[in-house]
């Protein structure tokens, strides 16, 4: 058994900006979303009680760097699973996969990825957005933002064209506009490789992989995951996940 899960207390890793995934309420200090939700149903499956879970708030930069650092057990941010980052920590079995997606101005003209080589694209720091953009636009400054919800307010306030992130981040964010009926949402994800989530631990942590994998995988059978992520995205409505 992991050390941290016999202790009876696991410190799980979330964003705090982004409403519906991870998100601290600023009136309560309540960590709300879907990620957040997970990380309590994985407290419930590994330690019996989903208070046993302790939120940290990591942002896509430093989300590996507090997780070598064992500054956090686990995080459930958006982390999609790539080799290169496979080398520097260690992923659970996917708990959501996304695609690559656009948060436009209607109107805007904008349709596809091609659309974008003249405009101005905001991506967040430390994310494979921001890399995937950088390959398919090497001449192009980017618009880099050190949090996701910053994406959106890059485009609210013209300093951008399009938001480049993961459709659910995206469908999520939407609904923190001033004016949300303003914006839509736009699919590339046949351009790139599709976007799996896996809870990251530090590398050589095998036993806590081992308890968090049966978890999952318990949570994904029983259709735990799909009805939290509808729970969440139920207060935006429609979207495009």
């Amino acid at each position: 058994m992991d050390e941290a899960v016999s202790q009876g207390r696991l410190v799980a890793g979330v964003s705090y900006d982004i409403p519906g995934m991870g998100y601290r309420d600023p009136q309560t200090g309540q960590i709300d979303g879907f990620e957040a939700d997970l990380a309590r149903a994985l407290g419930e499956k590994l330690l019996g009680d989903a208070n046993r879970i302790v939120f940290a708030r990591v942002t896509d930069d430093k989300r590996i760097e507090l997780i070598q650092q064992g500054t956090v057990d686990m995080v459930l941010s958006q982390l999609t699973i790539t080799p290169d980052r496979a080398r520097q920590v260690d992923f659970s079995i996917p708990y959501w996969v996304t695609r690559e997606g656009l948060l436009v101005c209607k109107g805007s003209g904008i349709k596809d990825l091609d659309d974008l080589k003249n405009k101005r694209i905001a991506v967040t720091a430390g994310s494979i957005s921001l890399r995937r953009m950088r390959a398919t636009f090497p001449e192009k400054d980017l618009t880099i933002t050190p949090l996701g919800i910053d994406n959106l307010r890059a485009v609210e306030t013209g300093k951008a064209d399009a938001a480049s992130n993961d459709l659910i981040n995206l469908s999520m964010m939407i609904r923190e506009a001033v004016h949300p009926d303003r914006y839509e949402i736009i699919d590339i994800g046949d351009r790139f490789d599709p976007k799996p989530f896996g809870v990251a631990v530090k590398k050589g942590r095998q036993s806590l992989l081992d308890e968090l994998n049966p978890a999952i995988e318990s949570l994904k059978t029983s259709g735990k995951i799909d009805r939290l992520m509808q729970q969440n995205l139920a207060k935006i409505g429609n979207a495009i996940v």
